[in-house]
């Protein structure tokens, strides 16, 4: 291996196809900036804010048209720029501020990412624990592959204005964007 794509077999990604089309530094840059704003107004105004936030984000034309499989191999690609922003801002992130940076990075790119908030299926002592992951087009990014089937989905939140490939379609009752489904109070943490 030689150039810039050395690091390259590090990412989960085992598509042989070309690479996934490259995101200018600009595009970056301001992806980055409204990530940084995003997860402000999750530290100071919470998450009812962040959710409309992230609803009314007016996302780029950059990832409009891409097949889901091509979509999910570049937000895979762009997953480590937007998580060294988020340790920038917030050092100690859990999941929530995590996958919600991560859905706020890629949706600013036109990628239609969503924050999945869930509880998980079996309560320890009669507590129930909480957890949040970022998806696009049903994949798990940034998180364990396999965490969908311990958790029961509450809440689905994603950019509104965020074209989706008409072949990508979620599960049976799921609710892309609303928040509908899930009253305000359970955050995870």
């Amino acid at each position: 291996m030689s150039g810039p794509t050395t690091w390259e077999f590090l990412l989960w990604d085992n598509d042989p196809g070309p690479p996934p089309l490259p995101v200018p530094r600009r595009l970056r840059l301001l992806a980055a900036v409204r990530t940084a704003q995003a997860l402000r107004v999750l530290r100071r105004r919470g998450w009812q804010d962040a959710q409309r936030y992230l609803r009314e984000l007016r996302p780029l034309p950059l990832a409009a048209g891409l097949r889901p499989s091509d979509a999910v191999r570049l937000a895979r690609r762009e997953a480590q720029p937007c998580l060294t922003v988020l340790r920038m801002a917030e050092p100690e992130a859990l999941c929530l501020p995590r996958s919600y940076a991560l859905a706020t990075y890629l949706s600013v790119l036109g990628l239609p990412a969503e924050v999945v908030v869930a509880r998980q299926r079996s309560s320890i002592g009669g507590r129930f624990a909480f957890h949040a992951w970022a998806e696009l087009y049903g994949e798990v990014l940034a998180d364990i592959p396999g965490v969908q089937s311990g958790f029961t989905v509450l809440q689905r939140v994603g950019c509104a204005h965020a074209v989706r490939a008409p072949e990508a379609e979620h599960g049976p009752g799921a609710v892309s964007g609303s928040g509908a489904e899930h009253g305000p109070g359970a955050v995870p943490g």
